[in-house]
């Protein structure tokens, strides 16, 4: 009576959209057209979803109207149901989350009550062979005369006659933007790499390495699973190193080593164990793009991520300083090695731009860079990149290039503009509400190994703890580590699916 009412005067599309509400009925799943199409075009095609809500383009954000919510959700617990699916669902900021597993029963309505209110949340279908989708909807209200209006602040248009929803999120619509090539590069050691110690032995021989600096907890393996799940539109990932392959990565195209030789100018400065020397070469990395995030193996991806994250629409880089400063021009005898650095960058970008003041450090998340503007910076400074790369350890005359002197020189120079995002360093105090209710909360998050945290193994238990839950799918560039032979996997994989339509896999 309420929906007659309010429509009654309805233009045709509108009462077209409402007239075609599916039943609230648990849909019947076909596997094989699942598969043929995969589940995010399935979807599009069964609730006439669209794509790229936040930012014009991404394929696994989705435009639902809130009449067929309650239709996915069946739908998603039909599908769980079907293809023997774990399914996670979760608001951003941590509001509402829930996992439930494939032999687990899904509360469909419980779940609809949880979701009907919300402006946006995501859900997660993975298996034990690998299949992984990740799809973040957005929600949006239809009034009487036809207007749409997208409940979440972020979408890429808010409000829009109904009528025009093709013209706006079509794949084939004219407003999309089209971002740019987009590539990560991380620096990696694993401390229990033998070449590694005798490199270390034969530089460094009355001294013991620090293992909160250099100790490898399989982060690497974790981090790029992330990235596989919560940025899937990055290009290429090269990872910077002086040590050998982890046994668990295969040969993948995406994944690229590159080693120290390949990118220092002068070779007489290896071996290095210095950070920064190592950062101030990732520009010379052969085939990298000119829009890149840079990572420490600790950085973990917590939420789906956009390029916008990152990037802005004119292509200038997202900088995530901390809200409060810490470099000023004072000289401390007690001063940490990477403020030191930042202090050396600050009388560099002041000899640039003397009006600007850089007292804020980069936030412990990916750094945005651009390969042109740190060309441009060597260029301006070149005997700091020298004295910086010709360092094997941490000296007092470094820059940090990555995390400091780059953000404040293209902020300065208007290449570079201000984000913000949730995040969160993870440290021996904090790391059990992560695996509680803030599981889900954080977008960005540092594991970070200072203070002692590398031999604190509740910390390590904890940090195990989360990677489990939350990365438990192996990413394309992992080697299969399953006990079973491939006959078994494949007749146990086709007994899951035997009362389906499709013997195969979704």
């Amino acid at each position: 009576m309420f929906r007659k009412r309010v429509f009654k005067d309805a233009p045709p599309t509108t009462l077209a959209k409402v007239s075609s509400t599916p039943a609230n009925t648990t849909p019947l799943i076909n596997l094989a057209e699942v598969r043929k199409l995969g589940v995010v075009n399935y979807i599009r095609s069964n609730l006439e979803a669209y794509t790229g809500p936040e930012d014009g383009g991404d394929p696994n954000s989705l435009l639902l109207w809130n009449g067929y919510l309650n239709w996915l959700i069946s739908f998603l617990g039909a599908l769980k149901d079907a293809a023997s699916l774990d399914i996670t669902i979760y608001t951003l900021g941590g509001g509402y989350s829930l996992t439930c597993k494939a032999d687990a029963a899904f509360n469909i309505q419980g779940v609809y009550k949880a979701l009907r209110s919300k402006p946006d949340f995501v859900v997660e279908l993975s298996n034990v062979f690998g299949n992984l989708n990740v799809l973040h909807f957005y929600v949006f209200d239809l009034a009487a005369d036809g207007l749409a209006t997208v409940r979440s602040s972020r979408a890429w248009i808010r409000r829009f006659m109904l009528t025009d929803i093709e013209t706006i999120y079509s794949d084939t619509a004219s407003i999309r933007h089209a971002w740019p090539t987009i590539d990560a590069v991380y620096t990696w050691v694993n401390h229990a790499d033998e070449h590694w110690q005798q490199l270390w032995a034969e530089t460094f021989p009355q001294e013991p390495y620090d293992p909160d600096r250099y100790t490898s907890n399989d982060e690497l393996r974790y981090s790029l699973r992330s990235l596989n799940k919560y940025a899937p539109w990055l290009n290429k990932i090269y990872v910077v190193t002086n040590c050998a392959k982890p046994d668990w990565l295969n040969s993948n195209e995406r994944i690229v080593w590159v080693q120290h030789e390949e990118i220092f100018p002068d070779l007489s400065a290896l071996p290095t164990f210095n950070s920064h020397a190592i950062e101030a070469c990732l520009h010379r990395i052969p085939g990298l793009s000119n829009h890149f995030l840079y990572l420490n193996d600790d950085f973990v991806l917590g939420q789906p991520c956009l390029p916008s994250d990152f990037f802005d629409e004119t292509g200038r880089s997202l900088s995530y300083f901390e809200p409060y400063g810490m470099v000023d021009e004072t000289d401390r005898n007690d001063a940490p090695d990477y403020l030191v650095a930042a202090k050396n960058s600050r009388k560099l970008i002041s000899t640039r731009f003397p009006g600007y003041q850089a007292r804020n450090l980069h936030r412990h998340v990916p750094y945005a860079l651009r390969k042109d503007t740190l060309n441009a910076i060597e260029a301006a400074f070149p005997g700091a990149f020298e004295v910086t790369r010709s360092a094997k350890r941490r000296s007092p005359e470094d820059i940090n290039l990555t995390s400091f002197l780059y953000h404040h020189f293209a902020y300065a120079s208007g290449i570079a503009v201000k984000g913000d995002a949730t995040g969160l360093i993870v440290r021996p105090g904090n790391i059990r509400s992560i695996n509680g209710k803030d599981s889900f909360k954080y977008k960005l998050l540092c594991f970070n190994d200072g203070n002692g945290s590398a031999e604190n193994e509740n910390y390590k238990i904890n940090c195990q703890k989360f990677f489990d839950k939350r990365f438990s799918e192996r990413a394309p560039w992992e080697t299969n580590h399953l006990t079973q032979d491939t006959s078994e996997v494949q007749e146990s994989e086709e007994e899951s699916l035997t009362l389906q339509e499709s013997p195969e896999p979704v």
